[in-house]
């Protein structure tokens, strides 16, 4: 909480500031502070939350503390398709001592303060506002970003027998150390592959369109993979779980992978696969016994295992992975 600054409410003015700008719609009050601009934060600490707390109501006036000018730009047509109608589009921005702005006073009929949550990635459906699954959100994203309908992907024509994977490149932690020789089987058994890097991410628009159209996500833990939301049903997400991560991987893109009606899979990483084996000897903990390093806390497996270690995949045992994932896909006619 020490990056989102605090909203005050304060009750029983006797007399108010006059409105310098009258809204009809009510408020949604809400903060790109906190840990925004990570993409899995973004949309599961945000986004889902907004739809969760707006997208029941018709129209709204949404409102940012800790106002970020790049955030809003980034998502500007979720958000303007969320507020409902061309005269609520547009962020109101929240004077706040992350994002000084002139003091104005805007009056609305009604404010919803903060946002609800359920969990990583996810829409419970018995929780308020009742009956919100995960899908919906997926369907009310494509609908902003005029993606193609969430149905399952037919089975590739003639010409394009050969289905798309989705590489996810990172370049610091958890980097894939020999991506290119990756790429490269993944296109000797089959498929198209096209290798997104953090460039590529940042172009929502542009790269929702290109997962869109993918049959097959492949990438080592980390937000990256929140682009799954843009697969279609029935999709593979082939997740390369690194050393002492594996209930990251789970907690965080496993299970709502699967409530997304994707065909999840993983890689798990031998420790020989893992850069922390040249760092520590055989019997540390580090290697021997993750879960003893994890019961210290985040700040001491955080380091080691989130931000410690790249990763480079024996490719014999990969390769199986990549022909497992080709045969959960539809044929050719």
């Amino acid at each position: 909480m020490s990056r989102t600054a605090p909203v005050e409410i304060i009750g029983g003015e006797a007399q108010p500031p006059p409105c310098d700008v009258t809204h009809t719609a009510p408020a949604v009050v809400f903060s790109t502070g906190g840990y925004a601009g990570n993409f899995f934060h973004d949309v599961s600490e945000v986004l889902i939350p907004l739809f969760l707390t707006a997208g029941q109501l018709r129209h709204v006036q949404l409102v940012a503390s800790d106002y970020q000018y790049y955030w809003v730009a980034k998502y500007r047509r979720v958000l303007d398709h969320l507020a409902g109608s061309p005269e609520q589009a547009g962020v109101v921005a929240a004077a706040s001592p992350s994002s000084p702005v002139e003091p104005t006073v805007h009056c609305f009929p009604a404010a919803v303060v903060g946002l609800k949550y359920h969990g990583n990635l996810a829409c419970n459906a018995t929780a308020p506002p009742g009956g919100v699954t995960i899908h919906d959100f997926r369907r009310f994203l494509r609908e902003a970003l005029s993606l193609s309908p969430l149905t399952p992907n037919p089975p590739p024509a003639e010409d394009q027998r050969r289905p798309l994977l989705v590489l996810l490149s990172r370049r610091n932690s958890r980097a894939l150390l020999n991506e290119a020789a990756v790429a490269e089987l993944a296109r000797e058994v089959g498929f198209r592959v096209e290798v997104a890097g953090p460039e590529a991410l940042n172009r929502l628009e542009a790269f929702s369109r290109v997962v869109a159209g993918a049959a097959v996500l492949v990438g080592v833990h980390g937000a990256g993979m929140t682009n799954m939301v843009f697969l279609r049903e029935g999709a593979v997400v082939l997740q390369v779980v690194p050393w002492g991560l594996q209930w990251a991987a789970m907690a965080y893109f496993q299970w709502p992978a699967e409530a997304m009606g994707l065909q999840y899979m993983e890689y798990k990483v031998a420790v020989e696969e893992s850069t922390l084996s040249e760092d520590y000897p055989p019997d540390h903990p580090v290697l021997a016994d993750p879960w003893a390093i994890d019961r210290l806390g985040y700040n001491v497996s955080g380091p080691v295992y989130t931000d410690g270690q790249k990763v480079r995949l024996n490719l014999t045992r990969f390769r199986e992975s990549l022909l497992e994932a080709l045969r959960r896909l539809p044929r050719p006619a």
